[in-house]
């Protein structure tokens, strides 16, 4: 391989860069209308260089979480950034939610959505189960929750409720507002006659 002087070196280098200078000239209105790793020339002629230039990052978008689910699984829908909450009372009392997201029975929250309206979720999703086996017989109760309006205005803000239990699904719909901010839906588990309905109502 043939060494280049350094007086060599830089003037070529000068070559190279003096023609990707142009695109800083505002003028440039092939510049403006174009996106991606080009050059132009001296004479205007427009150079792709996107084999050599390195790739952007794709935009990374946290798409659908991954989602428990067991015996029961309490999924909680909506499409505002509003922070609404979700919990579930079982038969002993224990109430999961953001503030206790794990209970003794076995329930428990892991995934909560437009927390404090830090973020805000396109489809924001919130989401409570029990593994397979450990759902207790008896009675249990959702509440949905307006914790706090993150800048949507004063609607009230429709939901979607999906509620499975050992194997059964019900879809549950209703609203939240300043005026009616919780809106509780009880259910059952009855192991005894092993159907494993949900008997579900508002």
């Amino acid at each position: 391989m043939k060494l280049r002087s350094p007086r060599t070196a830089k003037r070529l280098a000068w070559m190279l860069l003096s023609p990707l200078l142009l695109l800083c000239i505002p003028n440039s209105t092939t510049a403006q209308e174009r996106q991606g790793c080009f050059m132009i020339t001296s004479t205007g002629r427009l150079i792709d260089l996107g084999e050599i230039c390195p790739a952007a990052a794709p935009f990374q978008t946290t798409g659908t979480p991954q989602l428990g689910t067991g015996d029961i699984q309490v999924t909680l829908r909506w499409t505002t950034a509003d922070d609404l909450d979700l919990a579930v009372t079982d038969p002993n009392g224990d109430i999961v939610t953001y503030a206790n997201t794990v209970v003794p029975s076995g329930g428990q929250l892991d995934v909560d959505a437009n927390a404090g309206c830090a973020t805000a979720e396109a489809s924001p999703i919130e989401n409570i189960f029990w593994l397979p086996g450990q759902a207790g017989q008896g009675d249990y109760s959702i509440a949905v929750n307006l914790y706090q309006r993150c800048g949507s205005g004063g609607d009230p803000v429709p939901f979607n409720l999906t509620l499975l239990v050992q194997g059964n699904t019900r879809t549950l719909t209703g609203t939240v507002s300043e005026q009616n901010p919780i809106a509780t839906f009880p259910f059952s588990v009855d192991r005894a006659s092993g159907s494993g309905a949900a008997q579900a109502s508002r």
